[in-house]
């Protein structure tokens, strides 16, 4: 009580001031029409800006979670766009005639692809062997031998697999090689690093009366079963036969910056295991 009597000692011309002013004012606006409407206007204009300020700093609260939401989103999107490729539906009279889903020629079998967004959160790019770690692991449903990509290009290839982390081998890796293309033509060649300039990849196998252009589009081609069909890896930086070669010698300027990569998608074909396996059943009896 007493420390209530020595506020208003010490500043009660404040307080009086304030309160008569109050008043005042509510008398003024309350006994007076035209100011009585002036202050309504300022009121609601001053309610409004104080609601914008409110909702634009919710909305940068939440900016997080709905970051979270459109790279999910995003991942949904790309996986279905990965299967609409590699899906190839017959042509048929769906009026008059219903096919068998599984009639023989008409069944075709085809990667079937799941896209888990994932986040850099390590990465080598200056060495021989370049690595790069993500924040996604089995238990997130990613397996070895999945694709890494961006929304840019293709980054790696995952080998190792944690609980909650995995580890992915860059583009910038000599054993990473890329089942790739040039669009426009039906010659699909290995998309690979050389070891020297960091800089660039070398696409090879490509028959060398292709009139390859510098400003060409490299792509997945349809025989990979690690990457989509049809993703951008690279654009052609020039393009050579050398001397006494069948094949063209194409170097390719990545369209996604292995340095700079950081927001990433993990591309898992659920049939590679199982293609892989016949795969080496094949081989083992030869």
């Amino acid at each position: 009580m007493y420390s209530i009597v020595q506020l208003f000692v010490r500043h009660g011309g404040l307080i009086t001031l304030v309160i008569a002013q109050v008043i005042s004012f509510y008398l003024m606006t309350s006994q007076n029409t035209p100011q009585r409407e002036i202050a309504r206007l300022s009121w609601g204009w001053y309610s409004n800006w104080l609601l914008e300020w409110r909702n634009r700093w919710l909305d940068y609260l939440s900016l997080r979670d709905e970051n979270i939401r459109l790279k999910m989103e995003n991942a949904q999107l790309r996986t279905q766009l990965a299967n609409l490729r590699a899906s190839e539906t017959p042509m048929r009279d769906t009026v008059r005639r219903q096919e068998a889903p599984d009639s023989l020629g008409k069944k075709l079998i085809r990667p079937e692809y799941v896209v888990i967004s994932a986040r850099v959160v390590g990465n080598t790019f200056s060495g021989r062997h370049n690595w790069l770690i993500l924040n996604r692991g089995a238990k997130d449903g990613i397996r070895p031998n999945s694709g890494v990509i961006s929304r840019s290009g293709v980054v790696g290839i995952v080998r190792d697999v944690s609980d909650h982390f995995s580890l992915a081998m860059s583009v910038l890796h000599p054993q990473t090689k890329i089942s790739a293309m040039v669009k426009g033509y039906a010659f699909y060649g290995s998309l690979y690093w050389d070891e020297k300039d960091p800089r660039y990849l070398t696409l090879s196998d490509i028959p060398y009366h292709l009139p390859i252009r510098r400003g060409d589009t490299v792509q997945v081609s349809n025989y990979s079963l690690i990457f989509p069909e049809g993703h951008t890896a690279g654009i052609v930086d020039t393009a050579y036969r050398p001397q006494g070669s069948s094949f063209l010698h194409i170097r390719v300027r990545p369209t996604q910056s292995p340095a700079s990569v950081r927001e990433v998608y993990v591309v898992t074909n659920r049939y590679a295991e199982e293609l892989d396996n016949l795969t080496r059943a094949t081989q083992e009896k030869r």
